[in-house]
């Protein structure tokens, strides 16, 4: 039902848009740059208002990327939105397994308007953590364009309207700076958010049920998403039944021997 809601809502934004023009709609697009390398040396302003490289995040975990812009009327915010009720909903630890970045669009957006986008989620959604593991940053055009352009994420801006079209789509960045996986749409699942993860951090943290999950679920970059590989799980069912019986029999015979 919610994701039903989210369509309906998606839909909404777009057919209330004041006579979009073609140009502006179809510059919604991602092009796939899974495997491709990001520019260390690309400067961001941080919510703090300290002028970075956004390599500074290529440590010893993945993050989690977003691309918005803060004045969004609709479809920003659900991407946030859907964000941030992942992030909850799933067991690894943001600032101890990942770190999150969002980057705006818009070069006019400014460090006082990012740190009370910041404040807002935090209130909402993380209210608990303690960690400040979600930097809200902006750039120079030059800047968002080089990244935009990387990550294959495609956007413009319609003068008449004055808004952005823009995909909704959030990047995992290895730790390297290796784009990893995107996973489209408003509402990310946590079972795909956590793999993804997972998976960018070449299971550093992964538990023996983690690997059993990567192993019967396989990436699809064209949809953005996990699907089940049915052969996998069959393996995996067939494995699991071959040691049950052993158990049991392993049981059965101790008993048998004792008698």
């Amino acid at each position: 039902m919610n994701k039903i809601m989210h369509v309906i809502l998606f839909c909404s934004f777009i057919f209330c848009l004041d006579s979009p023009s073609d140009k502006y709609l179809n510059s919604m697009d991602v092009i796939n740059k899974i495997g491709d390398e990001l520019s260390s040396d690309i400067t961001i302003v941080d919510d703090k208002g300290n002028s970075i490289q956004i390599g500074q995040f290529f440590n010893d975990k993945p993050t989690v990327l977003a691309m918005a812009y803060y004045n969004c009327p609709m479809l920003c915010t659900m991407v946030l939105n859907g964000l941030s009720e992942a992030i909850n909903g799933s067991k690894l630890i943001p600032g101890q397994d990942y770190n999150v970045l969002t980057v705006s669009i818009d070069p006019s957006e400014t460090t006082s308007l990012a740190k009370e986008k910041k404040n807002n989620y935090v209130n909402k959604y993380f209210k608990d953590n303690k960690d400040d593991f979600w930097t809200f940053a902006t750039a120079e055009s030059k800047d968002i364009e080089l990244l935009a352009n990387e990550l294959g994420f495609q956007y413009s801006y319609d003068s008449y309207t004055k808004q952005y079209a823009h995909p909704a789509v959030i990047y995992i960045i290895s730790n390297d700076g290796i784009v990893s996986h995107h996973l489209f749409g408003v509402a990310p699942t946590s079972n795909d958010f956590s793999m993804a993860i997972t998976e960018a951090s070449d299971g550093k943290f992964a538990s023996i049920f983690d690997k059993i999950l990567l192993y019967c679920y396989k990436y699809d970059p064209d949809a953005g998403s996990y699907s089940l590989v049915a052969t996998n799980v069959m393996k995996v069912a067939g494995v699991s039944t071959m040691f049950a019986m052993a158990s049991f029999l392993s049981f059965f015979w101790y008993r048998e021997s004792k008698v």
